[in-house]
């Protein structure tokens, strides 16, 4: 074909590389960055892993679990990432929050790690008091076992729930 000619299709060279022989070089300079953030992310990946498996454990946690909090938000508010979030939580004093906080310390004072939170005995007592029967069988066997006394009998002021142990 004549290139003078205006009205004449141009003429395709053909290209001495393909784009992906272009390419290579930036995918080959850029190859030890991607491992690295590949790595870093499995790292990050373990350490929420481990901190929501820890999370687990601690009675703080344990609270934050039984009054709705999901794993992963109990994981950033322990490590201080969140302040509030949007799980749908239960207050302390609702009766299935007391009975779970009752049962996870009595483990630990039974084993005689603790004493026993008074805190935890006035919320069972105060669910006891509005007639819930979970609370009430709780604090049936939290005396059983010696983990609560009356505490009007102890002269201490009637049980409010909540109160700071």
């Amino acid at each position: 074909h004549n290139n003078q000619n205006p009205s004449a299709k141009p003429t395709h060279r053909k290209r001495g590389l393909s784009g992906m022989q272009v390419f290579a070089p930036y995918l080959a300079s850029t190859k030890a960055q991607r491992d690295q953030d590949r790595q870093t992310d499995e790292q990050d990946r373990a350490e929420r892993r481990a901190i929501a498996a820890q999370a687990s454990e601690g009675p703080l946690n344990t609270m934050y679990r039984l009054m709705g909090h999901s794993p992963n938000c109990i994981a950033k508010m322990r490590r201080g990432l969140i302040v509030s979030c949007d799980c749908p939580i239960r207050p302390m004093e609702d009766p299935a929050v007391a009975v779970g906080m009752a049962l996870h310390y009595e483990k630990f004072a039974r084993a005689g790690s603790i004493r026993f939170p008074k805190s935890i005995v006035r919320l069972v007592e105060a669910g006891a008091d509005a007639c819930d029967e979970a609370c009430r069988m709780m604090l049936e066997r939290l005396r059983r076992n010696g983990c609560a006394e009356h505490l009007g009998q102890q002269g201490d002021s009637e049980p409010k729930p909540g109160r700071p142990s």
